[in-house]
């Protein structure tokens, strides 16, 4: 039997489930002519993220881990 979890599930990938959304909400803000200016604004925004929202993240991952459990690997948030 296929494991169906893996790392790239968005529901443990933190960058997924919780960075990525700030970062399109700050890099994406206004559209981008070339992939480098996205590159560019997408470092930026990465360098903007306090440390604390990082570690919040980091930290609410077990979390995360419980409620998969308690869903038996079903839907959550």
């Amino acid at each position: 039997m296929k494991d169906e979890w893996s790392s790239s599930t968005p529901e443990f990938n933190a960058l997924d489930y919780s960075i990525w959304s700030i970062l399109e909400a700050k890099a994406c803000a206004k559209a981008h002519k070339t992939v480098k200016s996205l590159r560019c604004a997408l470092i930026n925004a990465w360098e903007e993220i306090p440390l604390e929202t990082l570690k919040k993240v980091i930290d609410d991952f077990p979390k995360r881990l419980n409620a998969c459990i308690q869903a038996q690997g079903g839907y959550f948030e």
